[in-house]
């Protein structure tokens, strides 16, 4: 494990400096498959129509501030998966990922943030992110980001994969040919402005991941409970929503901020019903 993230590090680097020589995403070399695939079409999602907003933010100095940290849990047991693996399962297996994973306590992967804030604490000074591919699955599944953040993307798999990255109805960003394990490819296109990016593999279409980029930094993302927390809000009145994979569209929460409080909210969602 140590080594496979020195590794990881070493590799990144080397492809951020190639990523600053060049104007487009770095692409691969082609080398012959391991294993025969069969490309499939890239359906489409309702997390493409998902409004993040759009508010010029503009982080200021706090005098005050206070959080909101709760609970997200799924209304009944999560509905099953309908995806099956057809091809390459020596390396993919034979079970998908599941889309929504909970336990007794709530629901990981939902995302969750403040609408319409804008202004507050300062944005992150990091921004870069990764994702992975391994056994034909995407990891992580689900992450949140703000505008600006590169995504360095790497390969685990001795497989042909061909990433597509898809922001609202058809904006396709960018897409990313891999061939290898132990490639990866850096881009700036997929975080360019707000929005959930959806992440497919054209040849192995049970794989997907979202992307949630955000104008603002006051957004969480679920723990394996189903916890979250956002915390150095300015005191006062906001709309919090969540979403999740399955979901059509976010619902809204009301909350109140008090100065140097924490408001605690407890959601109960539906997903795929």
């Amino acid at each position: 494990m140590i080594r496979r993230s020195i590794h990881r590090l070493d590799t990144a680097l080397l492809a951020a400096t190639f990523a600053l020589a060049c104007s487009t995403d770095a692409a691969p070399p082609k080398r012959a498959p391991t294993t025969s695939s069969t490309t499939t079409k890239v359906e489409r999602s309702s997390a493409r129509a998902v409004d993040l907003g759009s508010a010029v933010y503009r982080p200021a100095a706090l005098s005050a501030a206070g959080s909101v940290a709760g609970n997200v849990k799924l209304d009944g047991p999560a509905p099953p998966d309908t995806a099956t693996i057809a091809v390459d399962q020596p390396v993919c297996g034979t079970t998908p990922e599941p889309s929504i994973a909970t336990t007794k306590n709530g629901v990981s992967n939902a995302i969750v943030w403040i609408a319409g804030v804008k202004t507050g604490k300062d944005l992150p000074v990091e921004k870069r992110t990764e994702l992975s591919s391994e056994k034909c699955a995407l990891d992580p599944r689900v992450q949140a980001v703000v505008v600006g953040t590169a995504v360095n993307v790497f390969n685990e798999d001795r497989l042909i994969h061909k990433l597509v990255f898809i922001r609202g109805a058809h904006d396709t960003l960018t897409k990313m040919p891999f061939f290898n394990s132990g490639q990866v490819v850096p881009s700036e296109r997929v975080a360019t402005k707000p929005g959930i990016v959806e992440v497919r593999c054209a040849v192995h279409p049970w794989m997907r991941g979202y992307i949630a980029v955000f104008g603002h930094p006051y957004f969480a993302v679920t723990d394996a409970n189903g916890r979250f927390s956002i915390d150095s809000l300015p005191p006062g009145p906001y709309t919090m929503m969540v979403w999740h994979e399955g979901m059509t569209s976010p619902i809204a929460q009301h909350i109140q901020i008090a100065p140097n409080g924490t408001a605690k909210v407890d959601l109960t969602i539906q997903v795929g019903r």
